[in-house]
């Protein structure tokens, strides 16, 4: 008989015009010009949270801590994981190492400056760590990050990484070990499919999202649930897309309130390291 595993919620804590570059994202030099949403939805979550007594990891973007460390700090006080997300929402794999390494330096110490602890996991931008950035974990490793969670198996828009691995998993470099929780999937008519977190999420009716949720749990698998502060604010401007991108940014936008205080009423939540230390057993 295997024991339900505990879920993990994440947040990436970005704001509304962070869609990637592809997707119509404005120049850096014109973000601080454009109105900011960031902190509405971020405080709408960790209400959420609080709600369900939830402890999430939330995954800054540098630009965002650097421009409202406040949030940072809230999210602190509130007994959630801070995370690092970059500096500037830039593609993994549309960088050199030494970018890479630079950019994520950078956000890593901001997010440490203002929390007053060390911050040791990653996500990447979009999940755009792919079989081109060889070099991924190596550069997180030397850093001094401990886990990682950019890993999304399957390929996608800007980037996947096809792997049967799809639990929580180490992988060791030259510098140490990252501890890889990889974004979850369940297979669908054969294909495996993301249906937990941003798009997925919002396009999925909830009693699907939850079926395939107790699937993983059946197999030991721990479920890695996503989302963003503009998709529970969904009175936040919209981008110029093309009709394809639009649809996967705006789909469903007002059912995420509802979807998300489900989600969190359906299992015990963890944070990564949370993870690492009770589940794996090891950090």
């Amino acid at each position: 008989m295997v024991n339900n595993p505990k879920s993990i919620f994440t947040i990436d804590v970005e704001d509304y015009y962070h869609v990637t570059e592809e997707r119509g994202e404005p120049p850096v030099s014109k973000w601080d010009e454009l109105p900011s949403i960031v902190e509405k939805g971020f405080y709408a979550l960790l209400e959420l949270l609080d709600q369900n007594q939830v402890k999430a990891t939330c995954f800054f973007l540098g630009y965002i801590a650097n421009r409202f460390p406040h949030l940072v700090r809230e999210a602190q006080k509130r007994g959630h994981e801070i995370g690092s997300h970059g500096m500037y929402h830039r593609i993994i794999y549309k960088m050199s190492r030494d970018e890479f390494y630079q950019d994520c330096l950078n956000s890593k110490q901001i997010l440490e400056d203002i929390s007053g602890e060390k911050v040791e996991c990653f996500r990447s931008p979009s999940f755009s760590f792919t079989t081109s950035t060889p070099w991924f974990y190596e550069v997180l490793a030397q850093i001094g990050f401990v886990s990682d969670s950019s890993l999304f198996p399957v390929k996608r828009d800007f980037g996947g990484f096809a792997t049967d691995n799809i639990k929580p998993h180490w992988i060791t470099a030259e510098s140490g070990r990252i501890c890889e929780f990889p974004i979850s999937v369940a297979p669908l008519f054969g294909k495996d499919i993301c249906f937990f977190g941003g798009g997925y999420l919002r396009l999925f009716p909830l009693k699907v999202i939850l079926h395939m949720h107790r699937k993983l749990s059946r197999q030991g698998i721990p479920t890695m649930f996503y989302i963003h502060p503009r998709e529970i604010y969904p009175q936040h401007p919209r981008l110029k897309m093309n009709w394809s991108n639009y649809f996967k940014a705006y789909v469903n936008m007002h059912s995420v309130q509802s979807k998300l205080q489900a989600i969190l009423q359906s299992s015990s939540f963890v944070t990564c390291h949370e993870y690492m230390r009770t589940e794996l057993k090891e950090i």
